[in-house]
This record gives C-alpha cells, sequence and structure tokens, in this order.
C-alpha cells in the first residue's frame, strides 16, 4: 500500500476512534437535558358569604291545646346547606321571646378555599334560645 493510501487509512481510523471516544462535556448535558419550569399550581379561593335569613313569615298562632303552653314564633335554621323555615309551634312552659339577631361580622379570612360564611342564628334548646354562631362551612 501507499503512503498515501496509509496515511488516509490511518487518518480515518483516528476520527473514528475519537468518535467513539468522544467525552460528552457538562454543558452538552446541560443543553441536552430538557428544562422544567415549576409553576405554582393555580388556586383560586372562593369565598361565598350566605345571606341572613329571608324575613320571618307572619304566622297567625291557632288556640293552645291547654293552658301552660307558650307560642313559638317560625323562625328560618340552616339545614342541609340552605335556611329552612321551622314554623311556629306551641311549647309547654313559659319561654321567653326569641332574642333579636346578633350581628356577627365574617372573619377576613376563610377557614378553607371554597368555603362559606353562615351567618349565625337562634335556636330554641328546651325551652331556652340557644345562639348559634356564624361558621364557615
Amino acid at each position: 500500500m501507499n503512503t498515501i493510501a496509509k496515511t488516509t487509512c490511518a487518518a480515518a481510523a483516528l476520527s473514528m476512534l475519537a468518535a467513539c471516544g468522544h467525552r460528552v462535556t457538562e454543558r452538552e448535558i446541560v443543553r441536552e437535558q430538557p428544562i422544567v419550569q415549576q409553576q405554582p399550581a393555580p388556586t383560586t379561593e372562593r369565598i361565598v358569604i350566605v345571606q341572613p335569613p329571608p324575613a320571618i313569615q307572619e304566622q297567625t298562632p291557632p288556640a293552645p291545646a291547654a293552658s301552660g303552653y307558650t307560642w313559638v314564633p317560625g323562625r328560618y335554621v340552616w339545614r342541609n346547606g340552605r335556611w329552612e323555615w321551622d314554623p311556629g309551634q306551641w311549647v309547654v312552659g313559659v319561654i321567653r321571646p326569641m332574642p333579636p339577631a346578633l350581628q356577627e361580622p365574617p372573619p377576613v379570612t376563610a377557614a378553607a378555599p371554597n368555603a362559606r360564611w353562615i351567618p349565625g342564628y337562634w335556636t330554641l334548646a328546651g325551652n331556652e334560645w340557644v345562639w348559634t354562631r356564624g361558621h364557615w362551612e
């Protein structure tokens, strides 16, 4: 084989070996890795403030079944995710009239995302009125 052919073969062999033995540098690794930018998950905080109960419905109490009963007028109570009307009824014993509703502003921040503020209301427990405080639901 002549010298030119030997030199060409040697150069070709060297370039093939150089390609096989090519080291990947740190710069190339970084360039080849996909860059993933993590964005914070979108958070939507929806705060709903439930309206106070509707106006009390007017009721004319029927005659009591016997003496010793007190007429308790109807009122709205928060049940099952909505205001429900509890009609008036005669109750055994003496019961004071229902006090006026207390004004409770909702806290500045909700207890959880998508929470709704339920205003406080009075309920009758035995012969006493009990205030159910406003709360997040």
